[in-house]
């Protein structure tokens, strides 16, 4: 029995490399845009750390204020 000879004769059709190439341009996008919504989200999420942090520690302060004043009135 002789090797078929469809498989090596068959070609991709010209849309079909087209899509392929769109498919992997769509998944680029998708990926970059991802990753800068990634990057966005930690450049947020340190600027509310710092802000969180002087937060505390400004509640701190005050309560160690009000305590202060309390031992002063006595």
């Amino acid at each position: 029995m002789t090797i078929s000879k469809k498989a090596s004769i068959r070609t991709t059709a010209p849309q079909q490399d087209e899509a392929g190439r769109y498919a992997a341009a769509r998944a680029a996008g998708r990926q970059e845009a991802a990753s800068a919504a990634a990057r966005e989200g930690r450049a947020t999420r340190k600027q509310f750390e710092k802000a969180g942090a002087k937060a505390v520690q400004g509640h701190i302060k005050a309560r160690g204020q009000r305590q202060q004043a309390r031992r002063d009135s006595r």
